[in-house]
């Protein structure tokens, strides 16, 4: 049998002395010294050589992945958002030790950054009057499009130094100007209104002070960010790579604090997010921390005490203020009570966005009206009507400008509007128009019309009339409210009003009369308003009369010569006390009028008999509208309005109580039938029968 011996293990001293020899047999073997010669020196000995450093010991082999940029990118847009380290390193998909050396990297990077632009700061010159600028600056302040270009690297376009030059103008007026400006998503609007238009008033007087809107603080606080960085900066923009290559931007030229002087405070002021002071010139002093030059609000701030000259809201209207019917009264009432209000004296306030749907916020203010100046005369000296005018200017930019299209403004590198068709061909060209055509809120979105009419209940145009399309339109323009139509005839008339209540909102009541022999119907009177069931009708037992809407116009109608003979009114569960009522009752029976309950199901979507009936009337002109005056038109308007942007609108009680009275009209007249009489025939033909 043989054994396997296993081998002695070395002690340690005689593995030091190994791994000793091994050592000194390595190092190399020193030349030997030269014999001394008489009358000769000896060479001098080279200087030995340095001993290379020795390699950093490596603590671990194992591999360590490499971090992508999308990674970085995806992280640091986490963290933004105000996650933990953790979070954001989880949600990047690598370690947290990683993520803190990123977020330790960055804060070092950051903050030796910030100390580098503070000491650029403090080398900053204070404030230049208008005769020490250099001639580009001057230049600047008199172009618009050279001013982004210079100091923003911004390829500008004829749209932006046209609403730029008109707001500075609007400036200057004694009279407050208030503007309504839609513009479509991603056109750069907000960078424009909200940093390059500021600035630039700013650089040409610095006392000018403004105010910057939004619907959330997050977005008015970064609109404000993007602002006060653009004072602050000391270096030049630098473009984005990509865009750079493209040619839709350039590497900026200088700096405003550069040719214009500082603009932060050498001193401690007012410079946080919320709020900025710009350093004065000289000659003006500081401003007072009461009144910022810039500052940024939200409706979410609540309370808005200071007033400003110039006022921005951009981005208030948002699809979840405008949701529902109660959300866009909310926002109307915040816009007349606290948006308006913060106005100046010859202050300029806009509304900036993009149309969400037809009857949205801008439409709301759109349709506010004022009196014409006073030096005009009366419109109607009679009534006293005094001429109305619309309170805001409305300035659109549409993506696309059909009168503008040609081949050749749909290639690339194609001139913007007016000279071509897009807008912004940069930002949204021709490829992107006709992919967004398709979808359904393209003419609401992206061109900033009210409302799609494909997909409205009534053509605008119906109501108004295009020879074009063959419409006649729907106007009476020699009818006032409650003015019988001159070309009724004898014929046989039928006269209804319908009544939309609410317990709770507004109510719409209307007078129709309706001519079999032609099918017309002719809107007599409108009411639109908040009521209660008194005020609808009621009994006054102190005066032994009866009161209320419906008496009254039971009155009005007997007077003109065409009683009431039904009402057509909705009784649903909310409404249907109404009808209960003991003097309810008795004034049907002393009026000897019939009220139609109408119950509202199923029957609104009816193909035959829903909603969608009315529009054919309107298409044909058999709805007749009173035009004749300024009371008329406000009057017809209430309806209008509603018919124009059903089923997207605000509000469809006036639709509603049209559509009452047209769906129990069949019920309502009942056409005579025609008694049959015996032809005449000679008698000698009687006879033979």
């Amino acid at each position: 049998m043989i054994f396997a011996m296993a081998p002695r293990a070395e002690s340690p001293v005689s593995e030091l002395l190994r791994i000793s020899r091994a050592e000194k047999a390595s190092k190399p073997k020193p030349k030997p010294r030269p014999e001394p010669v008489l009358g000769v020196e000896p060479e001098p000995e080279p200087e030995p050589e340095p001993e290379p450093a020795p390699e950093p010991e490596i603590k671990s082999k194992r591999f360590m992945p490499r971090i992508l940029t999308s990674q970085k990118s995806r992280f640091f847009e986490v963290l933004a958002e105000g996650h933990t380290v953790a979070y954001s390193a989880k949600a990047a998909g690598f370690s947290t030790a990683t993520g803190s050396r990123l977020n330790r990297e960055f804060i070092q990077t950051k903050t030796a950054i910030a100390e580098r632009e503070r000491k650029a700061q403090g080398r900053t010159a204070g404030p230049l009057v208008h005769s020490e600028l250099c001639h580009e600056a001057k230049m600047a302040l008199e172009d618009f499009t050279y001013f982004q270009r210079r100091y923003f690297g911004v390829v500008g376009h004829p749209w932006q130094k046209e609403s730029a030059e008109m707001l500075a103008a609007a400036v200057l007026t004694p009279e407050r100007e208030y503007f309504v400006i839609n513009v479509f998503p991603g056109s750069g609007k907000s960078t424009l209104y909200s940093c390059h238009i500021p600035a630039w008033l700013t650089c040409r007087n610095r006392a000018f002070r403004g105010m910057i809107g939004s619907a959330t603080t997050r977005l008015a606080e970064a609109h404000l960010r993007r602002l006060r960085k653009a004072f602050e900066r000391t270096i030049p923009e630098q473009a984005d790579a990509d865009q750079l290559q493209l040619g839709n931007q350039f590497d900026a030229d200088a700096t405003l604090s550069e040719e214009f002087g500082r603009f932060k405070p050498a001193h401690r002021e007012l410079w946080t997010a919320r709020d900025i002071v710009v350093e004065q010139l000289e000659a003006r002093g500081p401003i007072s921390e009461k009144e910022p030059t810039w500052s940024s609000f939200s409706i979410e701030s609540g309370f808005l005490g200071m007033r400003y000259p110039f006022i921005v809201w951009d981005d208030l209207v948002t699809p979840d203020n405008q949701r529902t019917a109660d959300k866009r009264e909310e926002m109307q009432e915040i816009w007349r009570k606290i948006c308006e209000t913060r106005l100046e004296p010859g202050g300029v306030l806009i509304l900036l966005g993009q149309r969400l749907y037809g009857d949205d916020l801008y439409r709301y203010v759109l349709d506010m009206q004022v009196p014409v100046d006073e030096d005009d005369e009366i419109q109607d000296t009679e009534t006293h009507i005094v001429a109305m005018q619309p309170k805001y200017t409305h300035i659109v930019y549409k993506a696309h400008y059909e009168e503008k299209c040609t081949p050749e403004s749909h290639k690339r590198g194609a001139k913007a509007y007016p000279d071509g068709c897009l807008l912004v061909p940069s930002r949204f060209s021709w490829i992107d128009v006709r992919r967004k055509m398709q979808d359904s809120d393209w003419l609401t979105v992206y061109q900033q019309e009210d409302v799609d009419p494909r997909e409205v209940l009534v053509d605008p145009d119906w109501i108004y009339g295009c020879a074009a399309r063959d419409v006649p339109g729907c106007r009476d323009m020699d009818r006032k409210v409650w003015e019988v139509p001159r070309m009724l005839g004898d014929g046989e008339i039928t006269v209804v009003a319908s009544a939309d209540p609410s317990p709770t909102k507004f109510w719409a009541v209307e007078l129709w009369m309706y001519q079999p022999r032609n099918e017309m119907r002719y809107l007599i009177a409108v009411e639109r308003r908040k009521m209660d069931a008194p005020d609808f009708l009621d009994w006054d037992e102190t005066h032994g009369q009866f009161t209320g809407l419906m008496d009254a116009w039971q009155t009005l109608s007997e007077q003109i010569g065409y009683p009431i003979s039904h009402w057509v009114i909705e009784a649903n569960a909310a409404q249907r006390w109404l009808l209960q009522f003991d003097h309810f009752k008795r004034w049907q029976e002393r009026r000897q009028v019939e009220v139609i309950p109408h119950t509202t199901g199923r029957n609104k979507a009816d193909p035959e008999l829903g909603v969608q009936t009315i529009a054919p009337h309107y298409r044909f002109g058999r709805v007749r509208l009173p035009w004749a005056d300024e009371e008329a038109r406000l009057t017809s308007l209430k309806l209008v309005h509603e018919v124009t942007r059903y089923p997207h609108g605000r509000t469809d009680d006036c639709v509603m109580a049209q559509w009452f009275f047209e769906w129990n009209l069949p019920d309502i007249y009942r056409p005579t039938p025609f008694a049959s009489t015996r032809a005449w025939r000679p008698s000698w033909m009687r006879r033979s029968a």
